[in-house]
């Protein structure tokens, strides 16, 4: 008979558009194959009928509690009078927490998703697994130099210390701890409680080939767009590398809901692009000249660079976005962090493609050997084993 497990996400886990609904997706998939996993889910928005559709498709039970945006808000300023991380008041639920309490005995193993969701049972006495992911707190300390907005310094500065201090607790209190950045995990120093173990990709993305000549003079940036990190990288790519390439070049962003900040400087750069939702990004990635991941702020492994990579694509990232993937520069993509530097690589490129075709090359090849999700389950299995042993 099949153990159980209590799965929780903040976000729907459909449809996989960013980084953790992403993951979740295809964890659910892999969770899904070995266990009778019942979901419980809070949700934004309104819910999508092909949700109901392919949760049937891999088996799985749900609990979703819709929300408004205002109950977030509330939630969020209440977290002022606390000592709670933001990011945990603004998902914490009553009514969400009392269905918990009612049906978590039933199962064998509870498995939360971002530290969004640990609150929910972390005083439970069950076998439970906390998939952090990458230290939000880190991440926020790091960003509240670099970001241009001033509301996110202000929340950066304020949930930074809270977070860190919080998240030492969560490891502490649940049996593991999951991270997909090796640094950060190495950072918390509890060997014991914490393991590393890298996201993958969609296997299909390694056979993928289709390409389309409308694309072959385009440099993308592929991303959430309502995601603060991605604007900033965006703005930064736009401020201070747009206006030094060659004019036969233009800048595309794909990415679901493109803020209307960045959508009005198509008016200002005539070879800027912002395109927003596109059914299939791939093909614009895997047709272009390049594609650019110039992470100033955020933080983790970033999935549109291990995207971009296992297409067999010419990947030019931040240092930020390159230290937690661990491929080599020159090698398996190109790490540069000052503008005339990726300038001048870009433009190079642009003269000289041919030389660059072992980098695509490499670039699949490492995507196939390390962040695939059967390398990923493998991995996920035998910590589960362990903790319900």
């Amino acid at each position: 008979m099949k153990k159980t497990i209590l799965f929780l996400t903040s976000r729907l886990p459909y449809p996989p558009i960013g980084g953790d609904r992403l993951k979740n997706y295809w964890l659910l998939k892999i969770l899904s194959k070995h266990f009778k996993v019942h979901l419980v889910s809070i949700a934004e928005e309104d819910i999508p009928k092909q949700f109901y559709n392919w949760a049937d498709e891999i088996g799985i039970t749900y609990k979703i509690f819709r929300k408004q945006k205002r109950d977030f808000y509330f939630n969020a300023f209440k977290g002022l009078f606390n000592n709670l991380p933001l990011q945990v008041n603004y998902y914490y639920f009553k009514d969400v927490q009392e269905y918990i309490d009612s049906v978590y005995k039933e199962y064998d193993l509870l498995f939360a998703t971002l530290v969004r969701t640990s609150a929910y049972v972390i005083n439970k006495e069950k076998p439970k697994i906390l998939d952090m992911a990458d230290s939000i707190g880190l991440n926020y300390a790091k960003s509240k130099e670099k970001t241009k907005s001033i509301f996110w310094k202000l929340i950066y500065g304020i949930e930074s210390k809270r977070l860190i201090n919080y998240e030492k607790l969560c490891i502490e209190k649940f049996d593991k701890t999951l991270f997909f950045n090796q640094e950060e995990e190495k950072y918390f120093n509890n060997p014991m409680k914490t393991i590393w173990i890298p996201h993958g990709v969609n296997e299909n993305l390694l056979k993928y080939n289709k390409t389309d000549e409308t694309w072959k003079n385009s440099i993308v940036f592929f991303g959430k767009m309502n995601y603060q990190p991605n604007i900033d990288a965006t703005l930064w790519f736009i401020e201070n590398v747009l206006p030094k390439i060659n004019k036969n070049l233009q800048f595309v962003v794909v990415g679901a809901y493109p803020p209307e900040s960045l959508k009005k400087l198509e008016s200002k750069y005539k070879n800027l692009k912002i395109l927003g939702y596109v059914d299939d990004p791939y093909v614009i990635l895997k047709s272009s000249l390049c594609i650019v991941a110039p992470m100033q702020t955020g933080g983790g492994i970033q999935n549109k660079v291990l995207e971009s990579m296992a297409l067999g694509t010419i990947n030019i990232v931040s240092s930020l976005a390159a230290k937690p993937i661990g491929a080599k520069h020159g090698e398996h993509f190109f790490v540069c962090d000052k503008p005339d530097e990726i300038v001048k690589l870009i433009n190079y490129i642009y003269q000289n493609p041919e030389k660059y075709e072992m980098i695509k090359k490499n670039a699949r090849e490492y995507i196939r050997n390390n962040f695939t999700w059967s390398i990923y389950e493998k991995k996920l299995l035998r910590i589960i084993e362990e903790v319900l042993s």
